[in-house]
C-alpha cells in the first residue's frame, strides 16, 4: 500500500479532530474520505501553543496531485495483516516465555497467523498481581513472583504504560490497534507521546488475555521457568508447575529475570555485556515544570496537558546523563523482585492528576566500567547498589532523598522535601552511596540541564534513589533471524534480550520474531 504524508501542518491546539481535517481539506482541496490524522504534537513556542498535524493521505487518481508539493512525502507501507495474509500457513507449537509487551505480542501474531502458542507466565493474571504490589507498596510485602517486575502485563503494567518511541515502522499501527482494541483511549492512536496510564493497563492486560484465550492460546500462571532442552526438531521447557514441549521458545523474561541470565549463561547460551545506566528518581512538583516548559500561567489558560521534558549531556568516552520514563502527574514507586534489595521507578495513572513530576536521572555505565570476566557482571554491578541502599533504609522498604542542589555540592540535606514515594524517604548523601563516576556525570548533568530549563535545579528539586534497572545490563545474543546465535530454536526477545526499550520496542521486537520464524523456518 501506498500513502502520501503530509506532516507540519498548523492548526490551533485544543480544537477538535473533526475541525482540523477541515482545515486540512481546505488548504489541499481533497475528499475526507482518503485522510487520516497519523500524529498531532504540542508546540508550545510563541504567544500560543499550536498543534502539529502529520496526515495520512489514500494515493489514488484524486491525491497523486499532491505528490507535486514540497512538503508531500510518497511511503510505502505494508501492515502487518497483508505481510501475514502472503505467507504459507505453518504448524508449529511455539511456547512464549514471559507476557509481558515482546510475548504478548509474539502471541498475538501467531495467533494473526491461525498459530496457537504455549505461553507460560512466572508470575500471576494482573488482577492477582495488583493485590500483591499493593501489598508491597503499602505494607512491604514483597512476592519475588508477583511484584512490579513480574507477572502478567510485564514491568510495564506498573510504569505509566508510555507508548513513545523513535521506531516508524508500520507494524507499529497494530501495536496501537490492539491496545486500543483492549481497552486504550482512542488519542493513543494520534498523540505524538502516546500513554495508557497504569490505571487503565490493567483492564487492557485482562482483555489481552481473554482474546488469547478466545483465540485458543494456552496461558499457565504461576509456571517459573527453570530449564529447556534442545533437540535437532524440538525444544523442552520446565518449570516450577509441569514441562512443555514445542518447535520454538520465544524467551520474553524482561530486563529483570536474573534467575534466567544465570540459566542461560549456565546453559552456555552466548550473551555479551552491554551498557546501561544507573541514577536515582527526580521530581519537582507539577507546576514547577509547567511553569518552566510552558511559562508562567500558560497551562491553565491553554487548557495543556502537564508538561513534560527530556534532556540529555553527553560526556567524553561513551558517558553522560540522560533523563528518560519522564511521568508527568505521576509518582515514584517502589520495583523490587529480590529480597533485601531496594530500586525505584516512575509511573502515572491515565488522567496524570499527582501533584508531582518525576524522571529517572541517570548517568551512562559503559562496559568498562564494571567488567571483569563474566557477562552477568552489570548485574553484580547493579546489585550492589540496590543492596547498599536497602539496609540503609531498613524497615519499609525508606528510599535515600536529597536536595539536588545539596546533590551537586556534596552536602547532606538537612531534611528531604515532599514527594510521591510512598514508603517514605530519609535523608541520605545520594553522592556517598552511587559509584563515584555516576554522580560526576549526575552532577554534570543537572547543571547543564537547569541551562537549557532555568529552575529545573532550584531548591525545589528533589532526588529520590536508587534507579538501576533501566535496562538489560546484557545481550543474549542473536542473528538477524532473531535466532540465538548458539541454540537455533530459542528466540530472545524484548527488553530482556537486550535488543529493545520500553513498550513499543518490545512488542515490535515480538513481532519481528515471530515474522522471521514464519518466513524463515
Amino acid at each position: 500500500m501506498k500513502k502520501i504524508q503530509i506532516s507540519n501542518f498548523i492548526a490551533n491546539w485544543g480544537i477538535k479532530e473533526e475541525t482540523a481535517i477541515k482545515q486540512f481539506l481546505k488548504k489541499y482541496g481533497i475528499d475526507q474520505n482518503f485522510i487520516s490524522i497519523k500524529k498531532r504534537a504540542l508546540d508550545v513556542r510563541g504567544k500560543k501553543p499550536k498543534g502539529v498535524y502529520t496526515f495520512h493521505i489514500e494515493l489514488n487518481k484524486e491525491t497523486e496531485k499532491l505528490l507535486s508539493l514540497n512538503e508531500a512525502k510518497l511511503i510505502e507501507y505494508q501492515s502487518l495483516e497483508e505481510t501475514i495474509s502472503q505467507l504459507k500457513p505453518k504448524k508449529i507449537t511455539p511456547i512464549i516465555v514471559g507476557l509481558g509487551p515482546a510475548g504478548l505480542f509474539s502471541a498475538l501474531t501467531f495467533i494473526e497467523a491461525g498459530i496457537t502458542p504455549i505461553i507460560i507466565e512466572r508470575g500471576k493474571p494482573v488482577e492477582e498481581r495488583a493485590i500483591d504490589v499493593k501489598n508491597l507498596w503499602e505494607h512491604s510485602k514483597l512476592n519475588i513472583d508477583s511484584n512490579p517486575l513480574f507477572g502478567e502485563g510485564g514491568a510495564g503494567t506498573f510504569s505509566d504504560g508510555k507508548l513513545t518511541t523513535r521506531i516508524n515502522h508500520p507494524y507499529i499501527d497494530f501495536i496501537i490497534e490492539k491496545f486500543i482494541q483492549f481497552g486504550a483511549k482512542k488519542r493513543i492512536k494520534i498523540d505524538a507521546k502516546p500513554h495508557i496510564g497504569t490505571d487503565r493497563l490493567i483492564k487492557v492486560c485482562k482483555n489481552a488475555r481473554e482474546y488469547l484465550l478466545k483465540n485458543g492460546a494456552e496461558i499457565h500462571f504461576n509456571h517459573t521457568f527453570l530449564d529447556f532442552e534442545q533437540t535437532k526438531e524440538k525444544i523442552r521447557v520446565k518449570t516450577s508447575n509441569g514441562e512443555f514441549e514445542g518447535d520454538y521458545l520465544i524467551l520474553a523474561t524482561g530486563h529483570s529475570a536474573r534467575d534466567t541470565y544465570k540459566l542461560l549463561y549456565q546453559k552456555n547460551v552466548e550473551l555479551e555485556p552491554k551498557p546501561f545506566a544507573v541514577g536515582s528518581r527526580v521530581e519537582h512538583p507539577q507546576e514547577v515544570i509547567d511553569e518552566i516548559m510552558y511559562g508562567k500561567n500558560k497551562r491553565d489558560d491553554y487548557g495543556l496537558p502537564p508538561a513534560s521534558y527530556q534532556f540529555a549531556w553527553n560526556g567524553r568516552d561513551g558517558r553522560g546523563t540522560y533523563t528518560f520514563c519522564m511521568c508527568p502527574g505521576g509518582e515514584i514507586i517502589l520495583t523490587v523482585n529480590e529480597e533485601n534489595t531496594l530500586c525505584v521507578n516512575g509511573m502515572s495513572n491515565s488522567k496524570r492528576n499527582s501533584p508531582f513530576a518525576n524522571a529517572a536521572l541517570v548517568a551512562k555505565v559503559p562496559v568498562k566500567a564494571y567488567f571483569k570476566n563474566s557477562p552477568l557482571d552489570g548485574i553484580d554491578f547493579q546489585r550492589k547498589i540496590e543492596e547498599k541502599a536497602y539496609k540503609l533504609g531498613i524497615p519499609g522498604y525508606m528510599a535515600p532523598a536529597q536536595h539536588g542542589i545539596d546533590f551537586v555540592n556534596g552536602k547532606l540535606s538537612g531534611k528531604t522535601i515532599s514527594t510521591s514515594y510512598r514508603a517514605k524517604t530519609y535523608s541520605f548523601p545520594l553522592h556517598e552511596l552511587l559509584p563515584q563516576f555516576v554522580v560526576k556525570d549526575m552532577r554534570n548533568g543537572l547543571i547543564e540541564f537547569n541551562k537549557k530549563a532555568r529552575g529545573f535545579l532550584s531548591n525545589v528539586t528533589n532526588l529520590v534513589g536508587v534507579e538501576t534497572r533501566t535496562s538489560a545490563p546484557l545481550r543474549i545474543k542473536r542473528g538477524k533471524d532473531c535466532k540465538s546465535l548458539s541454540h537455533s530454536r530459542l528466540i530472545p526477545v524484548g527488553e530482556g534480550s537486550g535488543y529493545a526499550g520500553g513498550i513499543v520496542s518490545s512488542a515490535l521486537d515480538g513481532i519481528n520474531a515471530v515474522i522471521s520464524i514464519l518466513i524463515n523456518g
